[in-house]
């Protein structure tokens, strides 16, 4: 979910207190994703799944509310809950179908609880605390609109890999950007990683130095094309001011250098120093000039990582979607993912896996949508010995 949120709101303005609190500087925003998916067919064995993931934070403009020039506080909850996942308990693969790719049935979590702020004239924006590298990195809008977790919100191998913080498993971090215009940015950040911050137990309040940890440092540049007078909601990793200019396209070039404690895949021995990089790009190819949202849209990533202790060595995903494909529903889209994981040559055994998926996002409401979805794994895990599956599901989601 990573506070993507939906236009609407299903409790309304709160009797008025809402629209108060936000004129007052605070805004608070839930949302409920869930999905329920089954393998009929393939994988190491049939079964089925429900997962569901509650989202809950307060956005807190600090100009507004003390005075405090261009400055916010962001803070989120997050409960997941259901049944154990349907990748690990049935399919076997690398690519999670579903929410979570571990098997804890539900647990709590501290997301974001940072500081964020605007200096010079707007152009360079700061932000530190528990934050998400998913958020602010290597991601696409269109590629989120696929349910298979490998794909949003990072569709690198890095998140098959390496500690690498995806919703909702924030920790330390920092982020500087430097942005003088609308048609390129460079940012660079760096997060203390370790693989403890994937336990469930912890409530994501580890907020000590876990034995193995290091930084993952990365740097992005990014180039925005065209651009289109709109308003969108902020997220909660979002700045103080509302963004009035979409691109109609966007590219990204970026690298990071990971210090935490590995595993060689060869001699199963420690060691640290990894690193990768990655390319990506989306590109509205049709629609309306009037509507940056509406129409096709075509989006390719490409990432690399060495292959002695990362277990995913090469990674391509892409798609296609289109927003609006029906006169007078604007919000609906139709879209079609693929992804290829070939993995470490240090595993003798495992070769590549692949993923295709389609999905049909219908929006009841401007609150409510649901989602029904298709996915085919082609050689899951890559070993060959497991049969290709197809896994259907339905989707749904809710904003509070």
């Amino acid at each position: 979910m990573g506070g993507n949120f939906l236009s609407g709101n299903i409790t309304g303005g709160w009797g008025g207190l809402r629209d108060e609190l936000v004129t007052s500087g605070i805004s608070f925003q839930a949302a409920y994703l869930g999905q329920f998916s089954a393998n009929p067919v393939g994988g190491e064995s049939q079964g089925q799944s429900y997962r569901g993931d509650l989202a809950a934070g307060a956005f807190v403009d600090l100009q507004t509310a003390f005075d405090i020039d261009r400055t916010y506080f962001v803070t989120s909850l997050d409960f997941e809950q259901g049944t154990s996942s349907l990748s690990p308990e049935h399919v076997g693969n690398q690519f999670p179908v579903q929410l979570s790719s571990g098997d804890d049935k539900a647990f709590v979590r501290l997301v974001h609880l940072a500081l964020g702020t605007q200096l010079l004239n707007n152009t360079v924006a700061v932000n530190g605390g528990r934050l998400l590298a998913d958020e602010q990195y290597a991601n696409l809008a269109q590629a989120c609109n696929s349910l298979n977790q490998a794909i949003c919100q990072s569709p690198i191998a890095a998140a098959q890999s390496i500690s690498f913080p995806t919703y909702p498993f924030a920790t330390w971090g920092a982020n500087i950007e430097y942005k003088p215009g609308f048609a390129w940015y460079a940012k660079g950040g760096a997060f203390l990683v370790n693989s403890d911050m994937f336990d469930a137990k912890n409530g994501g309040v580890n907020f000590g130095l876990a034995d193995g940890s290091g930084p993952l440092v990365i740097g992005e540049l990014g180039y925005l094309y065209g651009k289109t007078p709109t308003v969108q909601t902020q997220g909660f990793d979002r700045g103080v001011r509302p963004i009035e200019l979409v691109s109609t396209g966007t590219y990204k070039l970026g690298a990071y250098y990971d210090g935490e404690e590995l595993s060689n895949l060869s001699t199963g021995d420690p060691q640290r120093h990894t690193w990768g990089i990655y390319a990506m790009g989306e590109q509205r190819i049709y629609g309306e000039a009037s509507h940056s949202d509406d129409g096709l849209w075509t989006w390719l990533s490409l990432s690399y990582a060495p292959p002695d202790v990362n277990e995913v060595q090469f990674m391509v995903a892409g798609g296609l979607s289109y927003n609006g494909l029906i006169d007078g529903r604007p919000d609906d889209t139709m879209s079609f993912t693929f992804a290829h994981g070939q993995f470490s040559d240090r595993l003798e055994d495992q070769g590549g896996e692949t993923l295709l998926e389609f999905g049909l996002r219908l929006q009841a409401i401007p609150s409510v949508y649901v989602e029904p979805n298709l996915q085919y794994i082609i050689n899951p895990d890559g070993l060959g010995t497991i049969d290709n599956a197809l896994v259907a599901g339905v989707a749904f989601g809710l904003n509070f």
